[in-house]
C-alpha cells in the first residue's frame, strides 16, 4: 500500500490508537508505504522507526509518475539492480533529486542518466504531486535550490511577485519547475495566488543565468500566441548541402529563432546549425496526413507499461536486451509475423496508436516528438505539466516544437553554444559516444550559415 499524507501535519504513533505516544510528524504530500492495516490504521516504516498513521488521512497513490524524491543520507549508492550486490554506478549526495519509476521491496527504481537504476528506498524521502497550484513570491529575491535544504546549491533567484507553479510540498519546501528542472523554494516566502485558477495557462517564471526574468515560450495551441516565422531576410537555397540546409531552415523559422535566441542569449548561427543537425527542420510529415513526426521506442514502453503487463507486452513488442535501442519489432496479433517499423511514419503511427489503446499516457511517454525529437518523458523538463499537454502543443504547430528544443537546452548546453564548443554540446545532447561526429556536423552547418549571413549576430 502506497499513500500520500492529506493534512498539513499527521502524527506517526507508536501504537494504532490515538492515546499512544507520537513518534514523529509527517507533512502534506509526504509518501508512506503501508506494511499492514490494523483497524483502519496503516503500519508504516519511517526512517528507522515502525509506527502507525490513521488511514483516513492517507490518500492511496496509483500513479508513480507523480512521485519525486530527495536523498536524506550523506551518500547513497546507485546500482544496476535492486540488490546491494548489484554493480555500483554512482553516488548521490544528500538533497539530490530522484525521479522514481517504480517502488520495489526496499528499493526504488529510478531514472538515472536516461537509464534505469536502483537505490535503497529508506534513504529517499518521497513526495507526491497531485495537481499543484499557482503561487506568488513575497521576498525581494527568493533563492531556488537544487534540493529541499538550506545547504543545497542555488540554481538562481526569483523576484518579488513572480508567479510560480507549485508541484508539491515537502517539509517546509515547495517543489517548482525552474529552467526545465525541478527546484525548491522555502514555503515561508510564497503565498497561493488566488487570482489564477488551477487550470490556468499561467506561464511559469523562468530565470536566466544572470537572474533576469524573461517571458516563458508559449506552450498552448492558441492562435493568438503564435509568433511570426518568416525572417526579414530570405536566403537563396544554393551551394553545398550544409548551405542549402541552413538556408531552408532560416527561411522557414528565422523570425522565431531570432526571438528565441534573444531570450536564451545565444547566437542565431549556432541555433540554426543545431536545428539543422538535431531535427532536420521538419516537424510534420506531408505523406502521413501532416501528422507530427514521431518515433516509438519499444524499450521505453516496456519501462512505463510493459513490465507491469509482461505477458501482453511480449505478445506484441520486442527489442534487443543488450542494446535496447536496436531490434525493435512488433506485431498486431500473435498470428502475424514480427516486423520492423522504424523509418516510415505510417508504421510508427500504426504502432503508436496500437500502444495508445493499451495505455495512452505510457505510449506518449515512449515517443520522441516533432522536429527536435524530444521524448515524451521529458515533458516536465521543457515546461509542460503533463505529457498530454506536450503532445497536444507539439501536434498543433511547429512553434511549440522549436520552443521545446530551446527549453530542452540546459544552462551548460547554452554556454557551449555561446562558446562555439559544438563537440561538448553534442556530448550532452547526443551522448559521449557520438559527440565528435555530431559536433563536426554542427560546426559545418554553423560555418555555412556564417558565410550566407556574415553580418548576423553569431556571437
Amino acid at each position: 500500500m502506497l499513500g500520500a499524507v492529506v493534512p498539513q501535519r499527521l502524527n506517526v504513533r507508536s501504537m494504532p490508537m490515538t492515546t499512544s505516544s507520537v513518534l514523529c510528524r509527517l507533512t502534506e504530500n509526504e509518501v508512506v508505504r503501508g506494511e499492514a492495516e490494523i483497524n483502519g490504521w496503516w503500519q508504516v516504516r519511517y526512517r528507522d522507526t515502525i509506527g502507525f498513521v490513521h488511514g483516513a488521512y492517507i490518500k492511496p497513490i496509483n500513479d508513480v509518475s507523480r512521485l519525486s524524491g530527495a536523498v536524506n543520507t550523506p551518500r547513497l549508492n546507485v546500482r544496476t539492480g535492486p540488490s546491494p550486490n548489484a554493480t555500483y554506478l554512482a553516488t548521490l549526495t544528500k538533497g539530490a533529486s530522484v525521479k522514481t519509476l517504480a517502488i520495489l521491496d526496499g528499493w526504488l527504481e529510478i531514472e538515472f542518466n536516461h537509464q534505469t537504476a536502483y537505490v535503497a528506498s529508506p534513504y529517499v524521502d518521497l513526495t507526491y504531486s497531485s495537481s499543484g497550484y499557482p503561487a506568488l513570491v513575497t521576498a525581494n529575491l527568493l533563492n531556488v535550490r537544487a534540493a529541499p535544504s538550506r545547504t543545497a546549491s542555488i540554481f538562481g533567484q526569483l523576484a518579488q511577485n513572480n508567479r510560480i507553479w507549485v508541484e508539491g510540498t515537502l517539509q517546509g519546501w515547495s517543489q517548482i519547475r525552474f529552467n526545465g528542472n525541478r527546484g525548491y523554494v522555502s514555503n515561508a516566502y510564497i503565498v497561493p495566488d488566488d487570482t489564477v485558477g488551477p487550470e490556468s495557462d499561467m506561464p511559469v517564471a523562468m530565470v536566466d543565468h544572470e537572474n533576469d526574468t524573461i517571458d516563458a515560450i508559449p506552450k498552448r495551441s492558441d492562435d493568438n500566441s503564435l509568433l511570426p516565422l518568416t525572417p526579414p531576410v530570405i536566403l537563396p537555397v544554393t551551394g553545398n548541402s550544409e548551405q542549402r540546409a541552413v538556408a531552408t531552415t532560416w527561411n522557414r523559422f528565422g523570425a522565431l529563432l531570432i526571438q528565441l535566441c534573444e531570450q536564451k542569449q545565444v547566437g542565431t548561427g549556432a541555433s540554426v546549425a543545431v536545428l539543422c543537425v538535431e531535427s532536420g527542420g521538419k516537424g510534420f510529415e506531408q505523406n502521413n496526413s501532416d501528422k507530427m513526426i514521431i518515433r516509438f521506442e519499444n524499450h521505453k514502453f516496456w519501462q512505463y507499461w510493459g513490465r507491469h503487463n509482461a505477458a501482453q507486452f511480449n505478445q506484441h513488442f520486442r527489442y534487443r536486451s543488450d542494446k535496447v535501442w536496436l531490434g525493435h519489432e512488433w506485431r498486431k496479433s500473435v498470428n502475424t509475423p514480427w516486423q520492423p517499423f522504424h523509418g516510415r511514419q505510417t508504421t510508427e503511427w500504426e504502432v503508436f496508436e496500437f500502444a495508445r489503446l493499451l495505455n495512452e499516457e505510457a505510449a506518449m511517454l515512449s515517443i520522441s516528438m516533432g522536429a527536435p525529437q524530444i521524448m515524451g518523458f521529458n515533458h516536465e523538463r521543457i515546461g509542460y505539466r503533463s505529457v498530454t499537454e506536450m503532445f497536444d502543443a507539439f501536434s498543433s504547430h511547429i512553434q511549440y516544437q522549436i520552443g521545446g528544443l530551446f527549453e530542452f537546452f540546459s544552462p551548460q548546453m547554452l554556454q557551449y553554444l555561446r562558446d562555439h564548443d559544438f563537440v561538448n554540446f553534442a556530448g550532452m545532447y547526443n551522448g559521449a559516444g557520438q559527440k565528435a561526429v555530431y559536433g563536426e556536423k554542427i560546426r559545418k552547418h554553423y560555418e555555412a550559415f556564417t558565410k550566407l549571413m556574415p553580418n548576423t549576430d553569431n556571437k
